[in-house]
């Protein structure tokens, strides 16, 4: 019990890190929406997963660098609070693209730092991983559903209660205890070797191949819910909460699942349920199925991630491993976010709603035969996955 109770800062920074995405991803295109057409806003918002191509790598060869990742992950925080604020100032189209991008230069290190440091934090310290990460999914679903009734008449509350929990975030991060980047000393960091690792390059496609299908969800399935099926609203914003409450079963359960089945194990049983899923969503139109699909998705689609993760805790050298991480993030989260966002129109378009959403199956059939083809995905049987 002790060791939770000197945890306590770390559940803090993991709710109000991931409550800070909320605080962007589920407001920022309101807010532009406001003040831009569809094209226009649609650029604007295309920024965010351009950036976040790059940003991430440079900033875990510097978490491996430096003496406390903490400090890293806290002054990225802060520097997006401050270029937070200053999007909500003024709304012409050069200065929101100027500030977006040094915005999104802070944020997009997020998710890669605050799990690499709870991760190593929970591992040297025979701590369960799931409850203090499961904080940050609760987070993410109140700051969304809470917010959304004050954002009508003044969005730009928004900005401020994101500086307020930045603050609250950083406070909590410095006062976690001190993860040290294992790049500090003699051996440095090293993103090129990572490409040589197969089974983590592997990893990644599979991280990519579902963010694509993800991003296309997220961007499509609301205008099919309410322009193809004729359904209010309120059933998406049941699904948005659904699909949350589909990863707390899975971050619970987070230690002995990744004990007993191995990386393996759960990347064969996910990726069938995203064939599954993606071939539902392309046929179906019953709402209490479709319902149950999205109970499925925040299990199904954030394994992915943590399976590049716990390898990486695991298997990569520990000079590296925020590196790795955030290098998983950039290729795996930010390039196929763009392409669901370029070629997700494109499929739409020209091919309707049903044909790309068979598409999305496709991918992830075939993310499932390369499985089966290498067997023993990532690596040998003597290895634990």
């Amino acid at each position: 019990m002790k060791r939770y109770i000197n945890a306590v800062p770390l559940f803090v920074s993991n709710a109000m890190i991931y409550g800070l995405t909320a605080l962007y991803y589920s407001f920022i295109q309101i807010y532009i929406g406001n003040y831009h057409k569809s094209d226009v806003a649609g650029v604007l918002l295309a920024i965010g997963p351009f950036v976040s191509i790059f940003a991430p790598i440079l900033w875990g060869v510097l978490a491996d660098r430096a003496k406390s990742m903490n400090i890293v992950l806290a002054a990225a925080v802060i520097g997006s609070a401050v270029f937070y604020l200053l999007v909500g100032l003024r709304h012409d189209f050069i200065y929101l693209a100027v500030m977006l991008t040094l915005f999104m230069f802070f944020m997009s290190p997020f998710g890669g730092l605050i799990d690499i440091i709870t991760l190593q934090y929970t591992n040297e310290n025979k701590l369960a991983y799931g409850p203090i990460r499961i904080c940050g999914t609760i987070a993410f679903g109140l700051f969304s559903m809470v917010l959304t009734g004050f954002v009508e008449d003044n969005i730009s509350v928004v900005f401020w209660v994101y500086a307020a929990v930045a603050a609250v975030g950083a406070a909590a991060t410095m006062l976690s205890a001190r993860v040290e980047g294992r790049g500090s000393g003699a051996k440095r960091p090293s993103v090129l070797p990572l490409f040589c690792d197969s089974k983590l390059m592997l990893l990644f496609l599979f991280v990519g191949i579902t963010q694509f299908t993800w991003a296309y969800y997220l961007n499509y399935f609301p205008g099919h819910l309410s322009g193809d099926l004729g359904l209010g609203a309120q059933v998406w914003g049941i699904n948005a909460f659904l699909t949350v409450i589909g990863e707390v079963p899975f971050f619970l359960m987070f230690n002995r699942l990744f004990d007993r089945l191995g990386i393996r194990g759960m990347l064969f049983i996910n990726l069938v349920l995203v064939v599954v899923r993606y071939a539902g969503l392309a046929f179906l139109t019953n709402v209490p199925l479709l319902l149950a699909l999205g109970l499925i998705t925040g299990f199904a689609t954030t394994v992915f991630t943590y399976c590049g993760s716990v390898y990486v805790t695991r298997y990569v050298a520990p000079e590296s491993r925020a590196s790795a991480n955030s290098l998983m993030y950039a290729l795996g989260n930010g390039i196929p976010k763009v392409l669901a966002g370029v070629l997700g129109g494109v499929m739409t378009v020209s091919l309707g709603y049903t044909a790309s959403m068979i598409i999305c199956t496709l991918l992830c059939a075939l993310a499932l035969a390369i499985f089966l083809l290498t067997q023993y995905l990532p690596g040998h049987r003597k290895n634990r996955y």
